[in-house]
């Protein structure tokens, strides 16, 4: 630890409905046992994850570490921050506090305890490479860790962060429940939707899309296995497209989801593994990225497959 000069944090003291927080105080205090130098950089308005990345990682420090303290979305700011800026390949590490975590349990990350992760973070000397999807549009850059839905799952994330219920599910650490409350009223008022793809030389149409996942690797939601063969380590990128189902179609392929994930194998359901593909559906849709809302219109993106440097002990 004797070589690292200063821990920058950027702290969403809102994930998690304060587990965020909790977890940077006990961060802060072992910094301070230690006699560690660290400052905190709290998120308080939209955008202010990325515009604190972006200036961090421009200041180009030697000995300097910088560290993101929130849930996905928080995370997925300070990944943007760092692309935008003259240092692109500037490491970050990541201690989860948010009510998914659903990068975590992409990447596999078995160290939980905040102040374990720190000095695990604070200890290596090489930071690790793992893959970050890329998604362009008209009007659209941006890069996630998790993954981009359209349909289905983005009016999910849409109808559970204007929940009046979230708040306090997630005090009883149940976030996942508040996802799986929301879906089942989604079920009945998402639309089908028209839907095309190209990857490689080919095109697909869809006419009754309902579910879209553009995926990193397998969870969203909060634990939920989309696509149980994505990996943040092949350099691929995963898409899943779900047609419109209802009744006890739907419910025995959602259950299939739930436990063994065989719902790939469903005539109900397409998927395909790329370096990239476009997508574009045809009327206006909710989005969500790494569980953030997008603004509801008609989407027409291009994906590719990136990378960022991450300080987090892994081994895949």
């Amino acid at each position: 630890m004797s070589e690292i000069k200063k821990i920058e944090i950027i702290l969403n003291h809102l994930a998690g409905n304060g587990r965020a927080k909790s977890a940077c105080n006990k961060v802060t205090e072992f910094l301070e046992k230690n006699s560690l130098v660290y400052e905190v950089h709290p998120t308080k308005k939209a955008g202010d994850g990325v515009r604190i990345a972006r200036k961090l990682a421009d200041e180009n420090q030697t000995g300097v570490k910088i560290v993101v303290i929130g849930g996905d979305g928080t995370l997925n700011q300070a990944v943007n921050g760092i692309k935008q800026s003259n240092y692109p390949q500037t490491p970050l590490g990541y201690i989860p506090g948010g009510s998914g975590n659903d990068f975590c349990r992409g990447i596999k990350l078995k160290v939980k305890d905040p102040v374990i992760l720190m000095q695990t973070i604070l200890a290596m000397k090489e930071p690790q490479r793992i893959d970050v999807g890329k998604a362009l549009g008209p009007k659209f850059e941006h890069y996630f860790v998790n993954n981009i839905g359209i349909g289905f799952d983005a009016s999910t994330v849409y109808f559970t962060n204007h929940s009046e219920r979230k708040e306090f599910l997630n005090k009883l650490h149940l976030g996942t429940l508040s996802y799986f409350t929301n879906l089942l009223k989604v079920i009945k008022h998402q639309p089908a939707f028209g839907l095309g793809v190209d990857f490689g030389y080919r095109h697909k149409h869809f006419d009754s899309a309902y579910i879209v996942v553009a995926t990193n690797h397998p969870y969203f939601g909060g634990g939920f296995a989309i696509d149980p063969t994505a990996s943040p380590f092949n350099h691929h990128l995963n898409l899943v497209v779900v047609k419109k189902i209802t009744g006890m179609t739907f419910v025995k392929l959602f259950s299939k989801l739930l436990t063994n994930g065989s719902h790939l194998q469903d005539k109900n359901v397409w998927h395909i593994e790329k370096t990239n593909f476009k997508l574009h559906n045809y009327t206006n849709q909710h989005g969500q990225m790494d569980g953030e809302e997008l603004a509801q219109h008609e989407f027409q993106l291009s994906f590719t497959i990136d990378s960022q440097l991450f300080w987090l002990p892994i081994t895949n």
